[in-house]
């Protein structure tokens, strides 16, 4: 998926002239305070108790409101300082959960596989029409297993640059099947954000940050 354009967030604006939703909630109490001490009985005025609870139930209400201004600018603060920590992901190395290949001359990205049980993995290369251009086999074991491709085809000729998948099979020892989890690394060459989300472009395809399992150099 291509990048067309990087957008770092939206930025809010107020008017000086207009007062907050604090300071509103504060005037507001205010008036009806003064107001319920105009219009009280002479004979009968709000005992000191009654008085007390309220000022107390506004200060409450008061440093409630505070703690939510200061928690939402210390979401916009961090929400910003991650932002320009990702933009250092650009030309760096990163894992995701995939099986892509990327073939760029002599740069081809590489490709690992998590399986429960050690045995044989099997890999075929194909290219965008779906054609089979490589089949290979290696052995593992239970864990993370290095399964790049070299590029080059079954008559062991470099094949073109471009995007290629590896559909892969993984059993044991006794020819059963394991589960595994594949993985491509290759060059983040963009990042964009999205609705405060950090999409990292490789190869061509997008990826949430939250997908990368690791960063290299």
């Amino acid at each position: 998926m291509s990048v067309n354009s990087v957008n770092s967030g939206s930025t809010m604006f107020t008017s000086n002239n207009q007062p907050s939703a604090a300071q509103q909630s504060q005037d507001q109490f205010l008036q009806l305070l003064v107001t319920q001490m105009q219009n009280q009985d002479p004979l009968n005025p709000m005992d000191n108790s009654e008085f007390t609870n309220q000022l107390t139930q506004f200060s409450q209400l008061e440093e409630m409101q505070n703690m939510n201004s200061q928690m939402q600018e210390s979401m916009i603060y961090t929400q910003s300082l991650n932002n320009t920590m990702m933009l250092g992901l650009v030309g760096k190395n990163a894992t995701v959960e995939g099986n892509l290949v990327e073939v760029n001359g002599d740069n081809i990205s590489s490709n690992r596989v998590n399986v429960t049980t050690g045995g044989i993995i099997t890999v075929e290369v194909k290219d965008d029409a779906g054609n089979v251009v490589r089949t290979y086999e290696t052995t593992s074991e239970a864990g993370w297993n290095d399964i790049s491709w070299d590029g080059k085809d079954d008559d062991g000729d470099t094949v073109a640059d471009g995007n290629y998948t590896l559909g892969i099979t993984a059993q044991d020892n006794a020819e059963n099947d394991v589960s595994f989890t594949s993985f491509m690394t290759g060059i983040v060459d963009s990042i964009r954000f999205e609705n405060n989300l950090v999409l990292v472009n490789m190869a061509g395809q997008e990826y949430y940050a939250s997908e990368i399992v690791e960063v290299g150099m």
